[in-house]
């Protein structure tokens, strides 16, 4: 009996762009360490570009604006989904300011994750929680690459 491993990031790109699933890999295995989450869980990432993520801003959270990131946790008995996360390539590109496009893509990542996993930055203290995690992760990353 061959039970195939489910992947850790399953990606949807729906870009032109070539994005490889390992860029985020690696931080999401570092977050899932971080926050004691199970060995088997995942999240479903998709990469758009073509301004569809402002509809979704309006549908689901009410906000009449394009953003970089929405993510959506997930809640299903049984499942280690994590939830799903949706990055706009156009906006990530466009505000990447001195940072490439991946390390762009994975802060936008890192975001989407810790919203999922109930971090927010409504609350000014929930937002240095917030921000504090995400250096945390992305020096750890950093660290792993050198």
């Amino acid at each position: 009996m061959n039970i195939q491993k489910i992947k850790p990031v399953i990606l949807s790109n729906k870009t032109a762009d070539k994005i490889e699933t390992e860029i985020f890999e690696e931080l999401f295995f570092i977050v899932l360490n971080g926050e004691s989450r199970p060995p088997d869980s995942f999240v479903n990432l998709e990469i758009i570009n073509d301004g569809s993520i402002k509809q979704l801003n309006m549908k689901y959270l009410g906000r009449d604006e394009i953003t970089d990131v929405l993510s959506f946790t997930a809640d299903i008995p049984g499942i280690n989904l994590i939830g799903d996360i949706i990055i706009d390539t156009n906006v990530a590109k466009s505000q990447k300011e001195d940072r490439t496009v991946t390390e762009e893509l994975q802060i936008l990542f890192l975001h989407g994750l810790l919203h999922c996993l109930g971090y927010d930055h409504i609350a000014v203290t929930d937002k240095k929680i917030m921000d504090s995690k995400e250096k945390e992760y992305i020096d750890l990353l950093k660290k792993e690459k050198s």
